[in-house]
């Protein structure tokens, strides 16, 4: 296991004073890019390798959302590592232990210049001390897009260059900034944000510099809760990636 301390910024929180999810997400992605630095299989590691690891899937499960100013523990446990895909968990705790978030992750170590995955390497594999995933209601990976409900498209999206992460694509988290505006776009003007208890995403394909990105939007109620699930299509409708959204 691999965690750091931290306290809920101001930049961190959304209009109603709480960590945004956005900014949960950061965390989690910090976290494991933390421990791979300290490690030295970090960046500069796999930049000499021509390679990457690319995600494939998230869950992430909200008790709580801490207010600024809270005292917090970020961790993350990668707990197996087969072929070439990687397992983590990571969770957010208060000071005094209690859990305020937790999630899965699911990833792919990638050949840069052949775009296809390989093998991780046995560094990667010594490097990492491999422990028991966490406890949780884990589901599937894979998303499907609702046939029925209340479907709507929103505003395309340019890919910008503050889209993109140090692989030239567009980094995971900003398809779920993207999929969150677009459902707070089709709420009423006096509605807040989504207020996110569970989030799962699922990556397809890779968006670049340029691309132009379409949303559509499925809401539906599932056991007295609000689910959304966004596409973020390409001109084609072939999905970048899908994005589920449990209020």
């Amino acid at each position: 296991m691999y965690s750091f301390k931290s306290r809920i910024r101001y930049s961190e929180i959304n209009s109603q004073g709480f960590l945004s999810m956005e900014a949960l997400m950061n965390y989690f992605q910090d976290c494991s890019t933390f421990q791979s630095e300290d490690l030295g299989i970090g960046l500069d590691y796999l930049d000499k390798q021509g390679a990457a690891w690319v995600i494939n899937s998230w869950q992430v499960d909200v008790s709580r959302y801490p207010k600024i100013g809270e005292n917090v523990i970020i961790g993350t446990i990668p707990y197996e590592i087969k072929g070439f895909i990687g397992c983590r968990n990571f969770f957010m705790d208060t000071e005094d232990g209690e859990r305020l978030a937790l999630a899965n992750s699911i990833w792919a170590f990638i050949n840069l210049e052949t775009g296809r995955p390989v093998k991780v390497t046995p560094d990667i594999i010594d490097g990492y001390q491999i422990s028991e995933k966490l406890p949780m209601d884990y589901q599937p990976r894979k998303i499907p897009f609702p046939e029925e409900g209340d479907i709507r498209s929103t505003q395309e999206i340019l890919i910008h260059p503050f889209h993109l992460d140090t692989n030239q694509h567009v980094n995971n988290n900003q398809y779920i900034t993207m999929a969150i505006d677009s459902i707070r776009s089709l709420k009423e003007s006096d509605e807040k944000a989504p207020f996110v208890k569970r989030l799962r995403a699922e990556y397809k394909m890779q968006a670049h510099l340029g691309d132009v990105i379409y949303p559509i939007c499925c809401s539906v109620l599932k056991d007295d809760r609000l689910v959304h699930t966004v596409s973020l299509n390409d001109e084609n409708g072939k999905a970048y990636s899908v994005i589920e959204v449990t209020e």
